[in-house]
C-alpha cells in the first residue's frame, strides 16, 4: 500500500524550482505559453514523485511547484496552504535572496513544518559558502536540521540523493489521516469544452467519492462530483494526501475561486482562504 505525501517548491525566482521538478520527475511543471516566453513560473505547476523509503515502503508524492516571483506570492500561498513538506530551493550562485526569505516566512506562518534544501546550479561553484548561508537563516527556525542536498540539472549531480533524502523524509512522517472530513484545497479552476468545470487541489481530511454532494458556500450552491482524476488516472475515490481534479460539475467556474473545499455529513462547502500574509 502507498503512502501518499504532498510536496511542495519555494525559492527565490530563476533559481530553478521547475527545473528541477523536472529533473526529479520529468514532468515540465510550467504549463502556460507565457511561463514558456518568459521563462519564469507564473502560476502553479504539478507534478508526481513515486519514491521507494528504506525501509521499503512506496511513497506516492504530488507535487505543487510554485512561481519564486514577487509578483506572483498569492499564487505562491495558494500552492503551499496544505502540504507535507517543502523544497527549498536556493542556487549556489545567488545564495540567499529576498524571495528565499520571504517564502521561509510564509512556509513558517502556515505551519509547515518539514523541509529538505536543493542546492542547485551546483555545477557553478559556491556550494561551501551557500550551505553555511542556508544553516545560519535557517537557525531557530523548524528547518533548522533540514537536509540541503547539492544539485545539478544541468550535469545530473545530486538529483538521485535529493530522491533519496526525500523518501527518507516521507519515511519518518505519518500519512494524512482520514478524519471523516475531507477538506481540497483548491488552486485551480477552469472550464474544459463537453466536461465543465474543473477544480484541481489538494484532499486532507478524508476521502472523497464520485457522485458524492457536496454544498459550494458561499452562496450556498448544492451539486456533486461528477469524476475525480489524479494525474490524468480516473478514480472512484480520493484519498487524504493526495491533489485531485474533480470535474463535471453543473456549476460555472466564476462561482468557485481559489478556496478550502470541505465536508460535513457528507456535504462540502467551499470557504474563502486568505488573500495575503501579513
Amino acid at each position: 500500500m502507498k503512502k501518499h505525501f504532498i510536496l511542495a517548491t519555494a525559492g527565490h525566482v530563476d533559481h530553478g524550482k521547475s527545473a528541477l521538478v523536472k529533473a526529479l520527475t520529468g514532468t515540465d511543471p510550467d504549463r502556460l505559453p507565457e511561463e514558456k516566453e518568459r521563462q519564469i513560473t507564473i502560476d502553479l505547476g504539478f507534478a508526481e514523485l513515486n519514491l521507494t523509503a528504506p525501509n521499503g515502503d512506496k511513497i506516492h508524492a504530488g507535487i505543487v511547484d510554485v512561481p519564486g516571483h514577487e509578483d506572483f506570492v498569492r499564487n505562491m500561498i495558494a500552492g503551499v496552504g496544505s502540504i507535507d513538506l517543502a523544497l527549498l530551493v536556493v542556487a549556489a550562485d545567488d545564495g540567499w535572496m529576498q524571495q528565499t526569505e520571504e517564502h521561509l516566512q510564509i512556509l513558517t506562518y502556515l505551519g509547515v513544518e518539514r523541509a529538505v534544501v536543493a542546492l542547485t546550479k551546483s555545477d557553478l561553484g559556491g556550494i561551501d559558502a551557500a550551505t553555511r548561508q542556508i544553516r545560519d537563516r535557517l537557525r531557530d527556525t523548524p528547518f533548522a536540521n533540514a537536509q540541503i542536498i547539492a544539485t545539478s540539472v544541468r550535469n545530473g549531480d545530486g538529483i538521485e540523493t535529493l530522491k533519496s533524502a526525500l523518501a527518507s523524509e516521507f519515511a519518518t512522517m505519518h500519512p494524512p489521516r482520514d478524519y471523516g472530513k475531507p477538506r481540497l484545497f483548491i488552486d485551480r479552476v477552469f472550464t474544459l469544452r463537453g466536461i465543465g468545470t474543473v477544480v484541481t487541489g489538494t484532499l486532507t481530511g478524508g476521502q472523497l467519492r464520485r457522485e458524492q454532494k457536496i454544498v459550494i458556500q458561499p452562496g450556498n450552491l448544492h451539486t456533486r462530483i461528477r469524476s475525480i482524476q489524479r494525474h490524468r488516472r480516473d478514480l472512484d475515490v480520493a484519498e487524504p494526501g493526495t491533489r485531485e481534479t474533480l470535474s463535471r460539475w453543473p456549476i460555472s467556474s466564476l462561482q468557485i475561486r481559489r478556496s478550502l473545499l470541505s465536508s460535513k455529513n457528507h456535504c462540502a462547502f467551499l470557504v474563502k482562504i486568505p488573500e495575503r500574509v501579513h
